[in-house]
């Protein structure tokens, strides 16, 4: 039974047995699930074989490991939720193989309350969009950025973009294929999006992308191809069928550089969504346009809708009182006029 400890697993290396449970999500999960969960794992493959060892044993997995793995990830800017989400993959991987046995001992780093991340200021946010512009080698991470900040969409949205989705004429992308149901849609572009994504699609097609069904952002890819006289060569190019996995390294790298270190990418949905609750954008358009969000999300930016529809009210009415003073002076100042002229006008003499 899975979740028992099999002592005859134990000395399973680790990085062989995270290869064996990914193998086995291939069948049983999404292949969305399946593609952030590899990324996950290569966070954990590395930083386990610089704590520990290259080799390291699932019997060797000791809840001091674990400890010193959750302290070293912070170290690198990486928040708590990612942590415990790499935390939470280690566990499955061990649970698999009859190995885990932290129960009790191991425990998640906490997390912030508030479920919506993080959303920022208008200063924040143009550090952060003129940092992510400054360098060439940030070309992607800034682009998806501003793409992510100015739709809503989610990073694994963009990064699974499709030419065909893209209607440059429309200035809209359509999304086929999402983290939900609820999460097909239609998006229009601002000016500023439209421009990321005209951007990305010219780095695209130079990139070898010309199909609908080829990616808007390629992966770079590495192989072995077979040469002459049994030779073989080592290739590593662009790969237009392949969507990219991501362009984590950059935009830690350059969070770190704008001042907002532990920013994720999914705060830029959540401050699009925000930014919008907060100009009172109305609850149903911004769930249509955002895609799925939790009752609770839900609630929360319902709750900054109200409050920005409060503001508005009482906007309106100081502007309201204000015209309302203005069209009563107008009033009488034509009403003394009136009578002013009245008492001024010369009599009649009867004839």
């Amino acid at each position: 039974m899975k979740g028992q400890y099999n002592p005859s697993n134990d000395r399973l290396k680790f990085t062989e047995a995270a290869d064996a449970y990914i193998q086995h999500r291939g069948v049983a999960a999404a292949a969305g699930t399946v593609q952030l969960e590899k990324e996950r794992l290569r966070a954990l493959k590395r930083l386990l074989a610089q704590i520990a060892t290259v080799d390291l044993k699932l019997k060797d997995i000791d809840i001091k490991l674990v400890r010193s793995y959750q302290q070293r990830r912070i170290a690198e800017g990486v928040g708590p939720r990612t942590v415990n989400m790499e935390g939470q993959l280690l566990r499955s991987v061990l649970k698999h193989h009859e190995q885990w046995k932290l129960d009790g001992k191991y425990e998640p780093l906490p997390e912030p309350v508030s479920e919506a991340g993080r959303s920022l200021t208008p200063e924040e946010e143009v550090k952060l969009i003129d940092v992510a512009r400054s360098r060439p080698q940030w070309f992607v991470a800034y682009h998806a950025t501003i793409l992510e900040n100015e739709t809503g969409m989610r990073g694994v949205e963009v990064r699974n973009l499709q030419l065909k989705r893209v209607d440059l004429m429309a200035r809209e992308i359509h999304l086929q294929k999402s983290k939900t149901k609820g999460g097909v849609r239609t998006i229009p572009l601002s000016p500023d999006a439209l421009e990321a994504v005209k951007q990305l699609v010219i780095r695209a097609q130079k990139l070898g992308a010309s199909e609908p069904d080829h990616y808007l952002i390629p992966a770079f890819v590495s192989g072995v191809l077979e040469g002459r006289n049994g030779t073989t060569v080592r290739v590593r190019r662009y790969n237009p069928v392949t969507p990219t996995k991501g362009w984590r390294t950059a935009w830690r790298k350059l969070t770190q550089k704008a001042g907002l270190r532990g920013l994720r990418g999914h705060d830029l949905r959540h401050n699009w969504v925000t930014s919008h609750a907060e100009i009172g954008t109305p609850q149903s358009v911004l769930e249509a346009q955002a895609g799925h969000l939790s009752k609770r999300m839900s609630d929360r930016y319902k709750h900054i809708s109200e409050k920005a529809a409060r503001k508005a009210s009482e906007e309106l009415s100081r502007i309201k009182t204000g015209q309302r003073a203005e069209a009563r002076a107008k009033l009488q100042r034509q009403a003394r006029g009136k009578a002013d002229v009245g008492l001024t006008s010369p009599l009649r003499c009867p004839s």
